[in-house]
């Protein structure tokens, strides 16, 4: 089976891959192939770095929305054709995507549907054999692989009116998943422990990674990409009705 995690976004995308027992990261960002966290990342076997560039000097509204439009397309196709690269065709493929953060204000959030839109189409359509494809809350997201590394309890609570609820551990630092943020799910791939393509650039820079105030790119988004298709392997603690 096709295992596909893709978090996408207009800056920097992360595609996230496993099939017949290999890895494969992709990027698809828009900072140059010589800043500091592409080239590291580009000299790692499996990792593969796509930039693009949009065109922010356009004034006019309709040229601006048809650039952008441009590289939505280009990203799409790209994806599309890195999926097909490296999957077997004949097998099943299950692809979980990080949804969207309505929190966003209207600039930010409209170009983030155009490229999602985009991408999710280009996907359903040409990637065949597609068994399952699920799209995960921002939210859901934290909480899920929160409960995947770090675990959960079913407690009964109340004493008028019993209830039994899953209770989600927090992490090492006592967050909980809900608020998680970048250096949560960073930290939740180092406690996971199982190898990954990105587990020595996270020993040898660890530090720099863990003290940034800016939270690296186009790292944060290959993290969560790598976490939703690790996230298709884990079975949650259900909750049973008749306990």
């Amino acid at each position: 089976m096709n295992l596909i995690g893709l978090d996408i976004s207009k800056v920097s995308t992360g595609l996230s891959i496993e099939s017949k027992g290999k890895n494969y990261l992709f990027s698809y960002n828009t900072m140059k192939i010589t800043s500091k966290w592409n080239k590291l990342l580009n000299i790692i076997e499996g990792v593969v770095i796509r930039t693009y560039e949009y065109d922010n000097s356009i004034e006019d509204y309709s040229e601006s929305e048809i650039n952008k439009l441009s590289n939505f397309v280009k990203i799409s196709n790209d994806i599309v054709s890195d999926i097909l690269s490296v999957i077997d065709i004949n097998d099943e493929t299950v692809i979980y995507l990080e949804g969207y953060s309505y929190g966003k204000n209207a600039g930010p959030l409209l170009d983030l549907v155009g490229i999602g839109s985009a991408v999710r189409t280009k996907v359903f359509e040409h990637i065949p054999n597609i068994k399952e494809m699920k799209v995960i809350a921002p939210k859901a997201l934290k909480l899920q692989c929160c409960e995947m590394v770090y675990g959960a309890v079913i407690k009964d609570i109340g004493k008028r009116k019993p209830k039994v609820v899953k209770i989600i551990t927090n992490n090492d630092n006592d967050v909980k998943g809900g608020d998680f943020q970048k250096i949560d799910m960073y930290n939740t791939i180092k406690k996971y422990g199982q190898p990954h393509l990105l587990e020595d650039l996270f020993i040898d820079k660890d530090e720099e990674i863990s003290s940034v105030k800016t939270f690296p790119k186009p790292i944060e988004d290959l993290n969560d990409a790598l976490l939703l298709k690790e996230l298709i392997k884990f079975t949650p603690l259900e909750i049973k009705t008749n306990m």
